[in-house]
């Protein structure tokens, strides 16, 4: 019967283990994942959004501005701190949330 019990709690171990390394190799490197061009509506304008290690900005509008970015949260200075969390729906698609006003913007990859 002991045997039995240690062979359930070692199986368990293993199980939680297995799972534990799954969740930390399919974590998202969001620095990576959102450089780029983006296409997305600001105020319902259609705009295209550029994405590099440390900036962000408008194409065609002034120069891009640094961001910093910590785990899934982005923030930036224009017209006042901005801050959002960022959500990927796809390769090709993700999402921000405004933490203050909980306004999502979409944002889907330039092809």
């Amino acid at each position: 019967m002991k045997q039995v019990i240690y062979n359930v709690r070692r199986l368990a171990l293993i199980c939680m283990t297995s799972m534990l390394f799954a969740c930390a190799s399919t974590s998202v490197n969001y620095s990576e994942y959102m450089k780029g061009q983006w296409d997305t509506q600001i105020q319902g304008f259609p705009v295209v959004v550029e994405f590099t290690e440390s900036t962000v900005g408008v194409v065609g509008f002034g120069a891009p501005i640094p961001y910093t970015l910590e785990g899934n949260t982005i923030s930036f200075d224009f017209q006042g701190l901005q801050v959002a969390s960022i959500d990927t729906v796809d390769k090709n698609e993700m999402t921000h949330t405004n933490v203050n006003t909980q306004a999502v913007t979409t944002f889907k990859r330039k092809q």
